[in-house]
């Protein structure tokens, strides 16, 4: 007998925005090829029930681990072979996959949705080969991308650019500069203490504000196209830089401006990530502390971008300035624990001036004994 999973599908074109609202034992269909390692550590924390996609989880241009993930967890996974046209997306309506097949319900009836194709051990060993055998002109497109970029782009790197007021704060201090990419907050758990440190800054890029906020630490600025950053973050008190990229496009800016909030724009090419390097460096940052920022080809595929010239300029000329701790948590044999909430954090926090209070006090009160036996 065929395997049935049922419960209500949800369906999006941006798998970022589909994951900020889907519930938990859902079914989710999307539109994302090759998933990438923030995609799939969402949807195992939505806890959802089966991943429906209608393009190629795994395309087999190069090789990837994270439908592994999925899988590992307990998450089906399909692509889809068909799928009848629909005027809007699947949005909360029951859904069950029957085998190979996706049924909805219609005036109390199924109707054969999508015709799909399950990922197995077999098929991920496939796919792995296919990245395998298309590894040299994968990387050699790669790089020929990221040269003409990095050519084209470097004018952009040669001189200070105009930045915002608020960024002079950052002369002179070590700066943590913060992304959202694959276990970012494992490392977040380990250099925690660091980052509370009243002579670091902490510039979150997008979504990464909500992550350090998890952890207890409020970041000091918020930098990027605002897009995978909750409304919470956006209010935590961190300066807000919307990037405004060369053609004078803003979607951060619209977004905060619509929240009633006031933001800064910076003016740059390349992605949000290059952009706090840049203007971190341009600012007088004594040293860049990196966690979760992208390098590597996989990585860049991974979010479409085809090379990484920016990237490499921004890295290039922040040069001995920079120290990246991506996987510094995979040299601790037992990281340090996750505070459950972010209100628990915020409690040990105050929880340690509150001692420092006391002690202080206490300090005092013997010194006024001392005196007064005298």
């Amino acid at each position: 007998m065929a395997e049935i999973i049922k419960g209500p599908i949800y369906e999006h074109e941006k798998t970022k925005e589909l994951l900020q609202y889907v519930p938990k034992q859902a079914i989710v269909f999307l539109w994302h090829e090759d998933l990438d390692g923030v995609a799939a550590d969402s949807l195992v924390k939505a806890n959802v029930k089966a991943v429906i996609n209608g393009k190629p989880s795994m395309s087999g241009k190069y090789r990837q681990k994270h439908v592994m993930t999925l899988l590992a967890a307990g998450i089906v996974v399909f692509d889809v072979l068909w799928h009848e046209k629909r005027a809007s997306p699947f949005n909360g309506e029951m859904a069950a996959i029957v085998g190979d097949e996706l049924f909805t319900a219609a005036d109390t009836r199924p109707v054969l949705a999508a015709k799909l194709l399950r990922y197995n051990q077999q098929m991920l060993e496939d796919k792995l080969e296919q990245a395998d055998g298309h590894f040299s002109a994968t990387f050699a497109g790669f790089v020929k991308n990221t040269l003409h970029y990095a050519e084209r782009e470097s004018d952009w790197f040669q001189s200070a650019f105009c930045l915002p007021g608020s960024l002079q704060s950052i002369k002179g201090k070590n700066v943590f500069i913060v992304a959202r990419n694959t276990n970012y907050e494992k490392d977040l758990r380990v250099i925690r203490s660091k980052l509370l440190k009243k002579s670091s800054i902490v510039m979150a890029v997008d979504g990464a504000a909500d992550g350090l906020l998890r952890q207890g630490v409020c970041p000091h600025f918020i930098i990027g196209d605002m897009d995978s950053v909750s409304g919470q973050a956006l209010t935590c008190g961190a300066a807000l830089l919307c990037h405004q990229h060369p053609d004078g496009h803003s979607p951060g800016k619209l977004r905060v401006e619509a929240l009633g909030l006031q933001a800064e724009t910076i003016c740059f090419v390349g992605t949000s990530e290059d952009v706090a390097i840049s203007a971190a460096f341009w600012a007088g940052a004594e040293h860049m502390y990196l966690i979760g920022c992208r390098i590597g080809m996989v990585e860049f595929l991974e979010k479409g971008r085809a090379g990484m010239g920016s990237t490499w300029l921004a890295r290039i000329q922040a040069g001995e300035k920079i120290t990246d701790l991506k996987g510094i948590h995979t040299l601790y044999d037992n990281p340090v624990r996750a505070f459950p909430n972010a209100l628990q954090a915020k409690l040990q926090t105050y929880g340690r001036s509150l001692y420092h209070m006391l002690q202080e006090r206490i300090n005092e009160w013997k010194k006024k004994e001392a005196l007064h036996h005298d």
